[in-house]
């Protein structure tokens, strides 16, 4: 797992300023031209931290299915793919929908 200090040697920065950039202080004032260095840095050794790094795409599909005859005799099925589909549009996701019951979640880094 790589760690801040590695990301700092290499990118010729201080941990505590890559720390700040990776953890998106938006009280640290620095140019976008070292912020994007120590994100690029960041990603060429595959860091990811316990927290979120806004500077990664992650892309979250939820993958919900549910028998239909299921959904036409129980109108808890039919509330519960309609806030499915109403979050998952508001997040820009795709939602499909499959003919048994399945509940996944997939990262894409």
């Amino acid at each position: 797992m790589t760690t801040i200090k590695e990301i700092a040697l290499k990118a010729g920065y201080s941990s505590a300023t890559v720390s700040r950039i990776l953890n998106n202080d938006q009280t640290f004032s620095v140019t976008d031209s070292t912020r994007e260095t120590v994100q690029t840095v960041a990603r060429q050794l595959d860091y990811i931290s316990v927290g979120s790094n806004q500077f990664l795409d992650i892309n979250l599909a939820v993958i919900f299915s549910i028998n239909p005859d299921e959904e036409l005799e129980d109108v808890y099925y039919v509330k519960m793919r309609q806030i499915i589909e109403a979050t998952a549009e508001k997040s820009g996701l795709k939602i499909i929908l499959q003919s048994t019951i399945l509940i996944s979640l997939y990262y894409y880094l």
